[in-house]
């Protein structure tokens, strides 16, 4: 996760067709780390999206490397912190998930009866936005409830947002962890915000480094690359009780991601995609 710069810094806007607009936000959250704001344009054919930088280098950088996918214009420019603030307000909407949660802003919380997450979608890797985190979401709007899960752990946690959301939930404690120590510091920030940091804790681990073999928890989640999955599945499934939610996957990797868990005594009984991500819960 990186950070957009409050104090100000460069615009990179591409303007694409619709259909590539999912594809380049994926992009570039998977290799930028960044979140992007869309801007619809009038005849709803095309799609401005906007991506924050600390600097113009970087944002021509970017530029550069996104080359590979198709557009119909680009420009890079200079902004003031106020326009950082006042984009975010404009365009990142709540977002209702599940039955019961809600994604929204800090200056859009306090409107809604249901759950509220409260994340700053400016400073997020993790917002509820792509589908691997609203995939995660969904099922601990359902798993936690109806199994009264009490511990939770969230490998490759983000912006803190699935371990912030299963306290909300009912359970009692949860566990957050990424190899990213930005990630961590959001992470407690968001949990701080969402006043769950007595019942949270984040630090930074690698999952490649194994899991102490006396820790177990109820419900896990591991939003992380599909090869990650598999290389580390026995260690996944042995540090869940209940339920284990795996997200991260490529549509043409969930088989082979599904049937490495299956073979280690896991039993798959959810699976959804969105033509190219996946998600699938395993029971124990």
């Amino acid at each position: 996760m990186k950070t957009e710069n409050p104090t100000g810094g460069a615009i990179l806007t591409l303007v694409t067709a619709r259909g590539e607009a999912e594809t380049i936000g994926d992009w570039v959250a998977e290799n930028l780390q960044k979140t992007v704001v869309e801007l619809k344009l009038p005849g709803d054919a095309e799609v401005a999206i906007e991506i924050y930088f600390d600097n113009t280098d970087e944002a021509e950088i970017a530029a550069r490397a996104m080359e590979q996918f198709p557009t119909l214009g680009k420009s890079i420019r200079e902004y003031a912190a106020e326009e950082w603030a006042e984009s975010w307000k404009k365009h990142f909407k709540p977002m209702d998930i599940g039955q019961k949660l809600r994604v929204c802003p800090p200056w859009l919380a306090g409107e809604s009866d249901r759950i509220e997450l409260v994340i700053n979608p400016g400073l997020s890797f993790g917002t509820g936005n792509h589908f691997t985190t609203r995939f995660c979401l969904e099922q601990l709007d359902r798993f936690v409830p109806e199994s009264g899960a009490k511990t939770m752990l969230d490998i490759g946690t983000g912006s803190g947002i699935l371990a912030i959301a299963a306290i909300k939930l009912g359970a009692e404690k949860a566990l957050g962890v990424d190899f990213d120590e930005l990630c961590v510091e959001q992470s407690l920030l968001n949990a701080a915000a969402n006043g769950v940091a007595e019942q949270t804790e984040f630090r930074p681990h690698d999952i490649t480094n194994g899991w102490p073999a006396d820790e177990h928890y109820d419900i896990v989640c591991a939003n992380i690359y599909a090869s990650l999955l598999i290389d580390n599945a026995a260690t996944l499934l042995r540090v869940t009780k209940n339920y284990l939610l795996l997200t991260g996957i490529r549509e043409v990797e969930l088989d082979g991601v599904a049937d490495t868990f299956v073979r280690l005594g896991g039993k798959e009984i959810v699976r959804d995609c969105d033509r190219e991500w996946s998600g699938l819960v395993i029971s124990r």
